[in-house]
């Protein structure tokens, strides 16, 4: 019998046994499926967009760091803030107001789903705080993961515009 047949994993924030259905591996799970998701655009984007592929590969690493940082190692800091920030500006003028149907580019869609599953995981990171996790560095974690999907979006966005899709606009109008 596997170690995790009983329903039962490690928690790499304290160390101890838990159940599958703990805070703590929820936030686990939405991590390496942020990470996964931003693997999935990686492999989606077209060779040329070499600049693209540079700052979404920068975001994956920093989510392996913050994976890093959750089992309490100082591998984050206001550099990575800083970076996130510079291409939610660099990006900002494509940027649309309101809501938008996600698709286009497929490399863009699973942009869309990895800023989504970012959105998860920074929503479990506090139920396991809330939880009682000690997190030593989750304010951090949260500022980060927080601007990450603002980043994501505006990546989606940028993508989609530089290979002529146009994203569609959504209000209460039918």
């Amino acid at each position: 019998m596997g170690s995790g047949d009983d329903g039962t994993t490690t928690c790499i924030i304290n160390g101890t046994r838990v159940k599958k259905s703990h805070p703590c591996i929820k936030l686990m799970g939405s991590l390496d499926e942020s990470q996964s998701a931003l693997g999935l655009a990686l492999s989606l984007l077209p060779e040329s967009e070499v600049e693209l592929r540079g700052q979404i590969e920068a975001l994956q690493a920093m989510l392996f760091r913050v994976g890093f940082a959750l089992a309490g190692k100082p591998c984050i800091g206001e550099s990575d803030l800083r970076l996130v920030e510079r291409i939610v500006e660099a990006c900002s003028s494509s940027a649309p107001r309101g809501f938008v149907l996600h698709g286009g580019h497929p490399a863009s869609a699973a942009l869309a789903l990895a800023r989504a599953v970012v959105r998860r995981l920074e929503r479990e990171l506090v139920e396991a705080v809330e939880a009682g996790l000690n997190i030593r560095s989750h304010s951090e974690i949260l500022r980060l993961l927080n601007r990450m999907s603002d980043a994501l979006f505006a990546l989606e966005v940028q993508l989609n515009a530089k290979l002529g899709h146009t994203l569609k606009h959504v209000d209460c109008q039918r």
